[in-house]
Formats: C-alpha cells, structure tokens, sequence
C-alpha cells in the first residue's frame, strides 16, 4: 500500500519536478524544420520534402500547444504534387533533462490540395503525430529530430484522395 502511494506521488510530481529543471521553458515555442517523406497516395507513392512552422505556447517543460502549418511535396509520373496541413498540436515531453528532452506530438486540422482535381482547391480533416528528441544548443534553442505521420482525407467536386505521409525531419525550435 505505501509502495503505490509513493509511486503516485511520484508520478503526479513529475511535471513540478521537470520544471524545476527546465524553469526557463514557458512562454512562446516557435520552430521551423525540414526534411525527406514518403508520400502516399491511393496506387502510388514517392519519396519528398517537408517544411514546417510552428507557432504556439509553452505552459511548462512537459506541456505545449501550437499551430503548425506543414507543407509536403514529391512527384508523381513527372507531375508535382502538393499538400498543406493547418494543424493545432499537442505536445508533451516524456523525459526532460538540461540538455535532452524526448516527446511525442499529435494534432488534428485542415488538408489542403490544388493537386488532387483540376482547377479547384481540395480541403478535408487532417490528423498528425510524431515523435523526437530536443537537444539543446543554446540557451532556450534546441535542435530536433522527429519521425512523424501525417493523414489527410481530401475532396474536391467529387474527387476523393487520402494523403498519407511518413516522415523525418530535423528542426530548430525556440522556448
């Protein structure tokens, strides 16, 4: 019985614990980053690129939220194609250390696409998650690597497409 109590505690400590640690890191989060993709499509896939921004607020070192827009590209037979995502995430750190911290993300938005029909604009419900790590570079400046998925099911006057994207990336993120 003592021994489940302490864990408890313990565990509902933790994030007064991290913040000990990583005081400095509440207030706003922004990051950019980049990197390669699989981008599939019904029938075919390809490989790519990403770019991200995000934009939110840092409650804690456990605890953000943001907004993120994410744009993905690759080729198809020769033909670019294209997809954004406005997505408003949820992160949280599973392990914060001074200098690496480990987290996992998910969110859900809007799908963008001029690509999936001809001369329209294609939008539908959007889902993401990743996971990484954060390793400190600077006071407040951390270098991240992440493996993320993305999903989005778009439709345009009766074009149907459900983008799926599996990626890496490396970003820089400020607290």
């Amino acid at each position: 019985m003592t021994r489940s109590v302490l864990a408890a505690a313990l565990l509902a400590s933790s994030p007064v614990l991290a913040a000990g640690e990583q005081g400095d890191l509440e207030g706003i989060y922004a990051a950019i980053g980049g990197g390669g993709i699989m981008l599939i499509i019904p029938g075919d896939n390809t490989f790519g690129y990403d770019l991200e921004l995000r934009v939110g607020y840092s409650f804690n070192p456990m605890l953000q939220l943001f907004l993120s827009g994410a744009l993905d590209g690759g080729s198809f037979a020769g033909n670019s194609f294209r997809t954004e995502q406005i997505v408003a995430f949820l992160q949280y750190h599973l392990l914060v250390k001074p200098a690496l911290m480990v987290y996992g993300r998910a969110g859900v938005g809007v799908g963008l696409s001029r690509d999936v029909g001809p001369g329209s604009t294609a939008a539908g419900l959007a889902a993401a998650g990743g996971v990484g790590m954060e390793f400190r570079v600077a006071p407040n400046l951390f270098v991240a690597p992440e493996v993320f998925y993305r999903n989005a099911n778009l439709s345009t006057g009766g074009n149907d497409m459900q983008v799926h994207v599996v990626g890496l990336q490396l970003g820089l993120v400020y607290y």
